[in-house]
């Protein structure tokens, strides 16, 4: 009796254990925005739309409409273009190529 009563409780714990692991959901947005730059708190678009422009236009880049959510920024350093696309949501904000100087502006004028 002993036997089958552990063995019962071994099998109620093992198939407990197994439905929480494979009910955790990821979504597929975590891992694409896994190397994106998130944000503490959400911030309306066009609120961080306005931010992202007023921070590369005080460091010299020339901000385009591309989207609602993506902007195109272009700028000359050493005789060269250099152009960027940014893509934001409330949540966070990439760009693409890498840009440090950039993220570092948009990084500056959230804390702002």
């Amino acid at each position: 009796m002993r036997k089958i009563i552990i063995s019962t409780i071994t099998i109620v714990l093992s198939s407990m254990l197994f439905n929480a692991c494979s009910t955790t959901s990821m979504t597929t947005g975590d891992v694409k925005t896994v190397s994106f730059t998130h944000l503490k708190h959400e911030i309306p678009l066009k609120k961080f739309h306005k931010l992202i422009r007023q921070a590369g236009e005080k460091n010299g880049w020339r901000i385009t409409e591309f989207k609602e959510n993506e902007l195109i920024a272009e700028k000359e350093e050493n005789n060269a273009m250099k152009a960027v696309t940014i893509t934001f949501t409330k949540e966070y904000f990439d760009i693409s190529p890498k840009d440090s100087n950039l993220q570092e502006a948009i990084e500056n004028e959230l804390d702002k």
